[in-house]
């Protein structure tokens, strides 16, 4: 797989996504972050998650239609 790096602004980026269906941020979101692993979780990303769970819990994440 040919590989590269491409340096955008983070507004430009979000602007960009904003644009697409939810069908294809889906797509993108599994194809750029997520990875296949079966190993155990480590203590910290068990921490990680916990904490993630926590804030969602609490209200305190960022709503996507916020994001500048």
């Amino acid at each position: 797989m040919n590989l590269r790096t491409v340096f955008m602004p983070e507004d430009a980026i979000i602007n960009l996504l904003k644009t697409l269906p939810e069908d294809v941020l889906i797509d993108i979101f599994w194809k750029t972050i997520v990875e296949v692993d079966v190993s155990p979780l480590t203590a910290e990303e068990k921490e990680e998650i916990k904490k993630a769970k926590d804030e969602y819990g609490k209200g305190e994440t960022i709503k996507w239609e916020n994001l500048k």
